[in-house]
């Protein structure tokens, strides 16, 4: 009987160690499963939307997700590209002439500028009534396609006080060489960088210099944004005239230029269906050369316009003081009615080294613009476009070294006249071949 008890006792201590042992096993083996979420479950950091945003796959036209900041949750709407989206994007490269940037590009800026980018794309699009009818007028005076007006969305915001890290300055991002290059007047009593007027004028004569120097709007726009040298230096190197050849060997905010227009471009013939509110009055402007001193304090009391509005409107004159011979840009407007909510006020110290007291100064000739040799552009009834100039035929005989862009920049022209004259299909060209050169 005392050896059953024994042996009782013995089998219920095993049975309690093997139940501990198993409770320890199993606490330790144990992890919560694993689900993963949709995109639509995720919270995304607001600050590395431009990254996980595309990324993100999805087969439906709008897909939410949250985006949490420091302050607030905003809710953020995923685009893909709809059947009417892409004949819009179809339609104005053709009116442009060029090749359409890949969906996915579109589609990722189109959400960048309406999600990490929705309050400067709001206030851009909103800005950008103050000064558009008189832009796309420029443009279509000038023979550009008035679509290249929303450029300065891009560029600037289409805030004339806008400054960039290398010194660009204006609607249009000037710097001060290219500036002058174009009939831009740059000294201590103004700098018409920042003339909405005058820049436009110099933008569209720069556009206009770069289409016929490269042949294609594609790389004139790449070629705004990068300079000519850039351009030109890769194209030589490739012995390519195609913007495609070179978009890869371009920096980063130049190769995603175009895609980033064409999303400008389709999200300001729509901003409602991107979820942005861009509602306000449209304005034109109306400009005169002044032919005495005029002191902004003193044109808005005579014409009866917020002084603020005025010095917005002429944010090119660095004492608020116009001398003879300087434009002056007025708002034409019910002053009753102007939205002022997104006009902007010049950074501290923008100003800083200009004399306060000036005498009048002495009217600087226009600098001479390169391209005397370049091909005119005209508008045609529905959309501009570059009609080339009757030239005077002569002949060059091709030798070791040359490349088509070499000799198209050589004699002044465009690659596309000498393939055009030469009935050339490509770039190739042959040691011995003569080219006629217009």
């Amino acid at each position: 009987m005392k050896n059953f008890r024994i042996v009782y006792i013995l089998l219920i201590g095993l049975f309690l160690t093997s139940c501990s042992v198993q409770v320890k096993e199993a606490k330790k083996g144990v992890s919560k499963p694993v689900v993963k979420k949709t995109h639509t479950e995720s919270y995304v950091s607001y600050n590395k939307i431009e990254t996980k945003t595309k990324d993100i796959p999805s087969n439906e036209d709008t897909k939410e997700t949250d985006i949490k900041d420091s302050k607030s949750v905003i809710k953020v709407i995923k685009y893909t590209l709809n059947e009417s989206d892409k004949t819009y994007i179809n339609q104005e490269a053709k009116i442009l002439g060029i090749d359409i940037p890949d969906d996915q590009d579109i589609e990722f800026f189109v959400n960048y500028f309406t999600t990490t980018k929705k309050s400067f794309t709001e206030n851009a699009l909103k800005r950008a009534n103050y000064f558009l009818p008189m832009v796309k007028r420029i443009f279509i005076q000038e023979g550009l396609p008035e679509e290249l007006a929303y450029l300065a969305v891009i560029e600037s915001g289409y805030n004339p006080y806008a400054t960039s890290p290398a010194n660009a300055a204006g609607i249009w991002q000037f710097i001060p060489s290219t500036a002058k290059r174009f009939g831009l007047r740059i000294d201590e009593y103004v700098d018409e960088r920042r003339d909405p007027y005058k820049s436009t004028i110099a933008a569209a004569k720069y556009l206009k210099f770069l289409y016929n120097s490269f042949g294609s709007w594609e790389l004139a726009i790449a070629g705004y944004n990068c300079g000519e040298k850039c351009i030109a230096k890769r194209l030589e190197a490739s012995n390519s005239t195609s913007f495609k050849d070179i978009k890869n060997t371009l920096p980063s905010q130049t190769s995603e230029y175009v895609p980033r227009f064409f999303a400008i471009l389709l999200i300001a013939s729509n901003p409602e269906k991107y979820g942005l509110d861009t509602k306000s009055n449209v304005y034109d402007v109306v400009n005169f050369t002044a032919d005495r001193e005029i002191h902004l304090l003193d044109l808005s009391r005579e014409k009866n316009i917020d002084y603020d509005i005025l010095k917005f409107y002429n944010a090119h004159l660095k004492n608020d003081v116009a001398f003879e011979g300087i434009n002056v840009n007025l708002p034409r407007l019910d002053t009753s009615s102007f939205d002022r909510r997104f006009i902007t006020s010049p950074p501290p110290k923008l100003y800083a080294n200009s004399k306060k007291i000036s005498p009048k100064p002495d009217n600087t000739s226009e600098p001479k613009i390169e391209e005397e040799n370049i091909a005119s552009l005209i508008t045609s009834k529905d959309k501009p476009e570059i009609v080339k100039t009757n030239y005077k035929k002569r002949v060059y005989t091709v030798v070791k070294g040359d490349t088509l862009y070499s000799i198209a920049k050589r004699f002044g022209v465009s690659i596309e006249t000498l393939k055009k004259l030469n009935n050339l299909e490509d770039n190739n060209i042959r040691v011995g071949m003569e080219l006629v050169i217009p």
